[in-house]
């Protein structure tokens, strides 16, 4: 007869290192967005912030939520106001206006966020990239 006993705690053990080596991902949107490039960028923190999002047709998302424009700036008030370290990063499309960008940094000055870094996708310089 088969012990059993020791297959099951090999699963076990096998199951936990699967969970522990699993590199869990913070979950976006599922948006097309092309970012601009730039030869300055820097590499960002794994603790990544919050991420507003702006589309080519001129749609704003905190994350996954859909926002209004008008809506933003209030949003990232209470944001801020429940977590004082919150931070967050402007990810824009290159085709998006640059009207509701402007809005965007406008209601991150109006919720006291005085740093908005942007996302960017990195390119080696002397790249034209025409």
């Amino acid at each position: 007869m088969i012990n059993i006993i020791p297959l099951i705690d090999v699963l076990v053990v096998l199951l936990i290192f699967y969970i522990a080596t699993t590199v869990f991902k913070k979950s976006a949107p599922k948006l097309n967005i092309v970012v601009p490039p730039s030869t300055t960028a820097k590499v960002t923190p794994d603790n990544q912030p919050s991420t507003i999002y702006v589309t080519e047709d001129s749609k704003i998302y905190l994350d996954d939520t859909l926002v209004e424009p008008d809506q933003l700036a209030d949003m990232l008030k209470s944001k801020m106001a429940a977590n004082p370290s919150f931070k967050v990063a402007l990810k824009a499309d290159t085709k998006a206006p640059f009207g509701i960008i402007t809005k965007v940094m406008d209601a991150a000055h109006i919720a006291n966020i005085s740093d908005l870094p942007t996302y960017t996708e990195s390119k080696p310089a002397g790249d034209s990239g025409q």
